[in-house]
């Protein structure tokens, strides 16, 4: 009787530290994914002259350029740029919004073949002048079919930072883009986050 009392008691004593180690490897594993890429990377510095352009001939890029000015940013929004825009002038900063819009390409004229041919050629020569390559995913769940992942492909694993709206990474494609390739990211909730987004880019701090 003695002896089992004795066993019963190890047995609970073993449960209770297994238990505990338990819930310290949980906590562990807790504290070191609670820190976000947003946290630990900062917005990169951009310079002037801007230019901004899109990729699948969506909206978002007129957004962008209505934004910097709004905020005293100038830029140059063409979204037909093509490589001879590029070495006309010397921008520094090449802005390029992934997601496509049908109605977009149909009034330009265009298909996504030809779309996507013009953006790898213009990000291809924006590296060589050692331009700083943004890439800008703005307009959420929308831009996240079709062609527009076509899009996202080409775009996405060629810039040297991403921006991208909360709604538009549900599924985490962005998350693993920025992993594989090691590009850092931003995801925001509110497009009017964009403001203080670009400021923070593009305009010098303040004393």
């Amino acid at each position: 009787m003695f002896i089992n009392y004795f066993l019963n008691k190890r047995m609970k004593v073993v449960a209770y530290l297994c238990t505990i180690l338990l819930f310290a490897i949980l906590a562990l594993f807790t504290l070191g994914n609670t820190v976000s890429a947003d946290e630990t990377i900062p917005l990169p510095k951009g310079e002037l002259p801007i230019i901004i352009t899109t990729a699948g001939q969506s909206p978002g890029a007129v957004s962008i350029s209505v934004i910097c000015r709004r905020n005293k940013i100038d830029n140059d929004y063409l979204n037909l740029a093509t490589v001879e825009d590029l070495k006309a002038k010397e921008y520094k900063t090449l802005i390029v919004t992934m997601g496509t819009s049908g109605k977009g390409m149909g009034a330009a004229g265009i298909e996504i073949n030809d779309e996507l041919a013009r953006i790898e050629k213009l990000i291809e020569e924006a590296r060589k002048q050692n331009m700083l390559i943004l890439g800008f995913h703005i307009e959420g769940e929308a831009r996240r079919s079709g062609a527009c992942e076509q899009s996202i492909d080409l775009v996405g694993p060629r810039v040297d930072y991403l921006v991208v709206r909360s709604d538009g990474n549900l599924d985490g494609r962005f998350d693993e883009i920025a992993k594989k390739n090691n590009i850092p990211l931003r995801i925001f909730d509110e497009s009017i986050e964009l403001n203080e987004i670009l400021k923070e880019i593009f305009l010098k701090d303040e004393g």
